[in-house]
């Protein structure tokens, strides 16, 4: 079967995920999903192996610090070079992933941005680093949702804030989703979205409250052994990846 038919049948196999947080189970299973994904190119997997890794906790829990992390993102973007859109992704969800840092070391406290180059990725860098005793970080007049994750924060509603913060995401993903149909970055940004629907899906709101407590302990430092499953660091942080091993 050459490419194109074979990448027109892997996305048709593959169901609809509906709307982010309106299922309580995902359409397809991680063993179907893996199935499925056996139709890629060995390049193409390598690759999707790749997002997965750097844009999961399961993939970068192997890393002892932030800055490892941040290296490897840049590698994983490089490698990325025929592919824009999913190269503007994987760095667009590295910069969400360091406001969200910001937010949580801010919450606990933290009176500077300090070296904000060791934990923090991208654009807004300096501009979190220069305002940061600013709700939004001076970022508010075109990222609205930064303010609203400050309030959350403040008043510890942790649902709605893993909610505000998948939505993000999910809202990225989306965006280039509607420009890609049976091409390789249509099925990458699919497999995107299945991960933050399985995470839903799993999301126990009885822990909600302890989890964010480690998630802020771990960003600070203060954290030694931890649960690798619910606390990720700064830039180390927002899902777990059921795909974890599943594209090698």
């Amino acid at each position: 079967m050459s490419r194109p038919h074979q990448y027109i049948a892997l996305v048709t196999s593959l169901p609809h995920l509906g709307k982010l947080f309106t299922r309580k189970e995902v359409p397809i299973s991680e063993y179907r999903l893996k199935q499925r994904l056996s139709m890629l190119e060995p390049e193409h997997r390598n690759v999707l192996k790749e997002i997965v890794e750097i844009t999961a906790w399961a993939g970068v829990a192997k890393y002892s610090n932030d800055k490892d992390v941040i290296r490897r993102a840049n590698q994983v973007i490089a490698d990325l070079k025929d592919y824009p859109d999913l190269q503007h992704l994987v760095g667009v969800r590295m910069e969400t992933r360091t406001l969200i840092a910001a937010l949580r070391r801010r919450r606990a406290g933290q009176e500077t941005a300090g070296d904000i180059q060791t934990w923090g990725f991208g654009r807004w860098c300096g501009q979190i680093q220069a305002n940061w005793s600013d709700p939004a970080f001076g970022l508010g007049h075109f990222m609205p949702w930064i303010a609203d994750a400050h309030r959350l924060m403040q008043t510890g509603d942790e649902i709605a804030m893993e909610r505000l913060a998948l939505t993000q995401v999910f809202q990225q993903l989306d965006h280039y989703n509607a420009l890609h149909e049976f091409d390789f970055e249509a099925v990458a940004i699919y497999v995107l979205r299945w991960v933050i629907v399985e995470r839903w899906s799993r999301y126990n709101a009885d822990d909600a409250a302890a989890r964010l407590e480690r998630l802020v302990a771990s960003a600070l430092g203060q954290t030694q052994d931890v649960d690798p499953e619910s606390v990720p660091g700064d830039i180390l942080t927002d899902t777990n990846s059921a795909l974890e091993g599943a594209l090698s």
